[in-house]
């Protein structure tokens, strides 16, 4: 299926929230301290990330997609835009994964450190792959 959302993080140059959507097993988020979008899983096997900038206070959407493969492995897509603008015919990120997750449930995903800066969460979609 793919799970989509808005989300936005609070933080300064210096310290940022984390915020992502989990996808059949799969966590994409953005990491805010990172700069970057890392899809994770079982974080011993499956971790990969690619730069994104990420500004605090401002809204971006964000979506994600597994696709199960006829030889068993899947292929984790995300890609990630301001809210408002089009969204990119691209993908930000695409992994693939040997051993891939064929079942999980959709899910959020919210880091602030220290408890100091919030994470937000708007308009959240479900919708099977077509």
């Amino acid at each position: 299926y793919t799970v989509a959302a808005d989300m936005m993080v609070e933080g300064n140059r210096r310290l940022m929230s984390s915020v992502g959507l989990v996808n059949q097993r799969y966590l994409v988020q953005l990491r805010g301290n990172y700069q970057d979008i890392e899809v994770s899983s079982n974080f011993e096997s499956l971790k990969v990330n690619t730069p994104f900038p990420i500004v605090p206070g401002k809204w971006y959407s964000l979506e994600t997609r597994v696709d199960v493969q006829p030889d068993g492995s899947t292929i984790v897509r995300a890609r990630c835009w301001e809210r408002g603008t089009p969204r990119p015919a691209a993908w930000t990120i695409e992994v693939p994964h040997q051993f891939g997750h064929h079942r999980g449930a959709a899910g959020l995903y919210g880091f602030t450190p220290q408890s100091r800066f919030k994470v937000h969460l708007d308009n959240l979609q479900v919708t099977p792959n077509e």
